[in-house]
């Protein structure tokens, strides 16, 4: 999943920009604002631990104004006990259960807050099956997590839209399931009925569609493949369709993108993209995981996307996002983590994907962009990669620890084993048979990556996943013991407390002379080490890490009678986040000269609502932060005021 709210688009799009340029315009958001909580999600959530399901099957009407849905959940299960009587599936109060059924035979049930207690015909003995009916209906409209189910409109004449983003607490506001990653179903089904004008889609194969004497239309999709009840969904409305069929080593697929009338121009040449980023992720990853049914987009009414299976719901179309979301495919739809602590396996993949489409389309300097972006974000992480409190969907889904740190420690492990074997653990990890199309945590990831490199990985994996905090590295040089070589002292002089209390990594170190450079690499495992490294002649600077493989920063070296301070990733683009927001912004900008800078706030009428006091600050990157509470909700445009000019991004205050 990614975010981009899709009102920012709007203002760049009039002015004939690409999707692209406007995209890149808006900040490509990976934070993602104040989001409602659930309550119930205080732990790793295992819903009802007496049942397997194996089935879903959800059998929909729907209305747009007024907003209802009628369904009917076919439900296969496996009991888990020995004897079981009872079992409970989730569902939000907003629906009411009218009756469930088993065999044409009535089965009693209670009602709480958000379960669906159910006495099962007779005792279910271990691994004994069951196959029952929910019938109810209600006005599903939430907003919990991301939204979950909504109706909207789009478009100059207000066409309706109804579409569903369940991640990570949202399945159980629109069907009975059992709510947790954990328990994917073997397969499923989605059957819509709703007024002809809508295109209604959902994952898998279409097997065909029915027209009603009550002009409604049907349609029945079928997914074959295991699947997690968040990434069960449907998009509907007035859709066009755009075909980019795929071939992979013989075998076609289609790639179908269902996209609102009036976007469909300005995203073409986006959408063309995807059957190359398929060819790339395939020959990375493994051979698209739904080959026998298809990819597509379905574009919603939410900024940025859902890795929906086989059908990622789109509400912005830059490449990267693009490519964010059919990584998933491999990373969070054919392995989905099984805990919502573990979700960094499935964005944090899905954003190094970004960074290796870059790679690959646009060679090294490409990939070496995407990659200071997400370490810059990683840098600004709070907490550990494996999140601890997922009580709050803004931590699970926090943009600088999950996005940016997730793809910021698959740099560092590509930096730790090599390129040879960081893709074969890639690919062996996709293609694992017991994680394939099944469920995975961190630790099955780390095993994988031994087993493919030889190496005992426990501290890598100890200090990134689990712990917190990232090195500053300084070096002081002094002379060595001849005249070809000097003694480097690496100290790492952490401001914060971190965990652990130093690092343990093979740092890059670049000795640079008149002659020429030297670089050599050392294993620093101690908060104070020193090494004696060669020199190719008298000594004018020291780089730590120039390829910027680590998470870190930097003091100045110590040379003597010298001090370099050491580079560190710069960039002239306008960082803005969270976007949306209701509480502050935080602005990541570059001075490329020393100057007064401000920072402003102005709303669609251009009176100024906030401001910064007026500093002087340094060349380099800065990060500077705005209140925006007590703003009326709506756009504004948020404006940094340097020497060498003035940038502005469109921000949306919910």
């Amino acid at each position: 999943m990614r975010v981009l709210y899709l009102l920012i688009l709007v203002p760049f799009l009039a002015m004939g920009q690409t999707p692209e340029e406007a995209s890149c315009q808006s900040g490509k958001v990976r934070y993602f604002g104040r989001l409602a909580t659930n309550a119930r999600a205080r732990v790793a959530y295992p819903g009802d631990a007496t049942i397997d399901i194996t089935y879903y099957g959800l059998d929909l009407r729907l209305t747009h104004t007024p907003n209802y849905l009628r369904g009917a959940a076919i439900i296969r299960l496996k009991s888990t006990a020995a004897s079981l009587n009872q079992f409970f599936l989730d569902l939000k109060p907003q629906l009411t259960v009218d009756s469930v059924t088993s065999a044409g035979r009535r089965l009693s049930f209670t009602r709480s807050t958000d379960r669906v207690t159910i006495t099962s015909p007779q005792p279910l003995s271990l691994g004994q099956a069951l196959s029952l009916t929910v019938y109810y209906q209600g006005n599903p409209a939430s907003q919990s997590g991301f939204g979950s189910f909504a109706f909207s409109a789009h478009g100059p004449n207000n066409a309706p839209v109804i579409w569903t983003l369940s991640e990570p607490y949202g399945a159980s506001d629109w069907f009975p399931c059992k709510d947790t990653p954990a328990d994917k179903a073997d397969s499923s089904a989605v059957s819509i009925t709703a007024d002809k004008r809508f295109v209604s889609v959902s994952n898998g194969l279409l097997l065909g569609t029915t027209d009603n004497p009550d002009s409604t239309r049907t349609y029945r999709w079928r997914n074959s493949y295991p699947i997690a009840q968040y990434l069960i969904s449907l998009a509907m409305t007035n859709y066009t369709r755009y075909d980019t069929p795929f071939t992979y080593q013989g075998q076609s697929m289609p790639v179908t993108h269902y996209v609102y009338p009036e976007t469909l121009p300005s995203i073409r040449t986006n959408l063309d993209r995807t059957t190359d980023m398929l060819r790339v992720f395939s020959e990375l990853f493994g051979p698209y995981p739904f080959l026998r049914e298809k990819y597509g987009h379905a574009q919603f009414g939410w900024g940025g996307g859902m890795e929906h299976q086989t059908l990622s719901s789109m509400g912005a179309w830059s490449t990267s996002i693009i490519a964010h979301e059919l990584a998933h495919q491999w990373f969070g739809d054919k392995i989905t983590c099984r805990d919502w602590q573990s979700i960094w396996l499935n964005e944090g993949f899905a954003s190094y994907a970004e960074a290796l489409y870059a790679e690959a389309s646009g060679g090294r300097s490409s990939y070496t962009t995407a990659m200071n972006n997400f370490l810059r974000g990683a840098r600004n992480a709070r907490g550990s990669l494996y999140v601890q409190d997922i009580s709050s969907v803004d931590n699970i889904f926090d943009g600088n620890r999950t996005y940016s740190k997730g793809a910021t420690v698959l740099h560092m492990l590509r930096w730790v084993l090599g390129d040879d074997r960081f893709f074969r653990t890639l690919r062996a990890y996709a293609e694992a048979p017991n994680l394939a199309y099944n469920t995975a945590v961190t630790e099955d990831f780390q095993a994988i990556a031994q087993q493919v490199s030889g190496q005992n990985l426990d501290y890598f994996f100890r200090q990134w996943i689990r712990g917190e905090g990232y090195p500053t590295y300084r070096a002081t040089v002094s002379a060595g013991t001849s005249a070809s070589t000097i003694t480097v002292r690496l100290e790492q002089r952490n401001a914060t407390a971190t965990n652990p209390a130093s690092f343990t990594m093979p740092v890059q170190i670049r000795i640079q002379s008149a002659v020429g450079d030297t670089t050599v690499t050392v294993l620093n495992d101690r908060a104070d080490q020193t090494y004696t490294l060669p020199t190719r002649g008298a000594v004018t600077g020291v780089v730590i890490d120039p390829d910027n493989w680590l998470l870190k920063s930097t003091e100045a070296t110590v040379l003597p009678n010298l001090v370099t301070a050491l580079p560190e990733p710069t960039t002239s683009e306008l960082r803005v986040y969270p976007n949306p927001t209701s509480e502050s912004l935080t602005v990541d900008f570059a001075t490329p000269v020393a100057g007064p800078v401000t920072l402003s706030l102005t709303n669609l009428l251009g009176q100024l609502v906030r401001t910064t006091p007026t500093e002087r600050l340094p060349p380099g990157v800065h990060s500077r932060a705005i209140g925006v509470r007590g703003l009326s909700a709506g756009s504004y445009t948020i404006r940094i005021n340097t020497e060498a000019g003035s940038q502005s991004r469109v921000v949306l205050i919910r």
